[in-house]
């Protein structure tokens, strides 16, 4: 108890209120908005806008070049003062963002020009493309606000306020009849994005200025400029294999199978993912904590930081998979009455939404403990074996075997970084580290109180 209320008093009550309500609302939100689109467009237009929607989530992911997560590791809030400390990694990431943004625009440009030319869905993938470039630019203000404890403006702009303005607009432009495709919902819900990260980024203009851009003086020298590229070329791959487990498998069910179909796993993938969500929340105030423990070689604190993290996520998420068992199909129906019949592919998705959970903090601890290399390495393996695993599985199962070659890539990769971890930090990201915690802690107050016992 003691243990578990030490941890406690490291998190600020309010930040956590805010994550764990904006995660929350994020999720209803997101179903709201999907429940919303599905009722406002036929089912193949349906399939359309989660295609289009996956295409530009997956390219935003890629194209913030790993920019966010640089800034949680090398940002230091300690006696920062704007204008004067931070300014080389704030440059840096301007320039890679600013980069990605160019690249984006470019290839919505030269496809937009040559549309008439492709087919359905190729034609529509400009929109996708804007979309990521607003996507990436997202991405990175989430976790500069995170950095600042600012967990509302970190995550209320696009979590909350644009979902709520998506749900609002889709069914009223649908009802209007202006709204009758899959790509004009992708239009509104891109526009509408295009606001809230625009808010976020005057808001950082307040915080930062843009004195950073210009001023010379405070700037690295080449050698942390040649690491931090280095350090941006492993996070960008291993944004690359993120956005690969999240769209990756949509994605190609909607080129080689249909968009019905692409739509049905999009909306059943997104349903387990519900069970993450006490992650993400607990990540969202617990990472900056275990990356300042790593900064100060604190590998108790650390092992003590995860350990709550992960145990708690694991257990959040079994009660969610038992709701869901029981749920999970009902829930599916209400998208389309058809999607019921495919209960059992969301009981494979919801396990490796378990597995995750089990597991917490995960790739995180490697990226921020300086592991880049071999994550890189590792994931690029195991996605190798996993594309394999894909062709076979899905061959001869259908959508059940492309679930099944996620979850099997899911658990690799948890367990290959577990294994770097334990051996670099001595931490272990598994739920069940929570025992040894409990454990050790329990024996160093049995030693002390013998110790005043034995003590005239």
């Amino acid at each position: 108890m003691r243990q578990l209320l030490g941890f406690l008093q490291q998190i600020s009550v309010m930040n956590f209120i805010w994550s764990m309500g904006s995660r929350f609302g994020s999720t209803v939100l997101s179903f709201l908005v999907l429940y919303a689109a599905s009722h406002s467009l036929p089912t193949a237009e349906y399939g359309l806008y989660i295609f289009l929607f996956s295409v530009g989530s997956s390219l935003g992911l890629i194209f913030v070049f790993g920019q966010h997560v640089l800034l949680v590791k090398h940002y230091r809030l300690d006696g920062h003062a704007r204008g004067e400390t931070n300014q080389g990694i704030l440059l840096a990431n301007a320039s890679w963002l600013a980069f990605g943004s160019a690249v984006l625009v470019l290839a919505a440009s030269v496809t937009w020009a040559y549309a008439d030319r492709l087919e359905t869905p190729y034609n529509s993938l400009p929109i996708a493309f804007l979309f990521a470039a607003i996507f990436a630019l997202s991405e990175y203000f989430q976790n500069y606000f995170r950095i600042h404890g600012r967990i509302a403006l970190a995550l209320g702009p696009r979590e909350n306020i644009w979902r709520i303005l998506c749900a609002m607009a889709l069914p009223a432009l649908a009802y209007s009849g202006y709204m009758t495709s899959g790509a004009t919902a992708a239009e509104v819900v891109t526009l509408l994005l295009g606001v809230t990260v625009t808010y976020q980024f005057v808001k950082f203009l307040q915080f930062e200025g843009i004195g950073f851009i210009w001023r010379r003086d405070a700037l690295p020298s080449r050698d942390i400029w040649r690491t931090w590229r280095t350090e941006t070329g492993f996070f960008t791959a291993n944004s690359f294999f993120n956005s690969a487990a999240s769209y990756f498998e949509t994605i190609l069910i909607g080129l080689l199978l249909d968009l019905e179909a692409a739509a049905f796993y999009f909306v059943a993938f997104r349903i387990s993912m519900l069970l993450t969500l006490p992650v993400l929340a607990i990540d969202t105030v617990g990472i900056p904590l275990i990356s300042a423990c790593f900064q100060e070689n604190d590998r108790r604190g650390a092992q003590r930081i995860t350990a709550f993290l992960s145990a708690g996520s694991f257990a959040l998420a079994l009660i969610g998979g038992l709701f869901l068992y029981f749920f999970g199909g009902f829930i599916l129906s209400q998208f389309d009455p058809n999607f019921e019949q495919h209960f059992g592919i969301l009981l494979i998705l919801c396990l490796g939404a378990i597995t995750s959970a089990f597991f917490g903090p995960g790739t995180w601890l490697i990226m921020i403990g300086n592991g880049e290399k071999y994550l890189l390495v590792m994931r690029t393996i195991v996605f190798v074996v996993y594309l394999a695993a894909l062709g076979i599985l899905g061959y001869e199962l259908g959508l059940a075997g492309v679930a099944v070659a996620s979850w099997l890539q899911l658990l690799a990769v948890h367990l290959f970084s577990r294994r770097w971890v334990i051996r670099r930090w001595q931490v272990d990201n598994a739920a069940t580290s929570l025992i040894a915690v409990l454990s050790d802690k329990s024996s160093k107050g049995s030693t002390r109180n013998g110790n005043v016992q034995d003590t005239p």
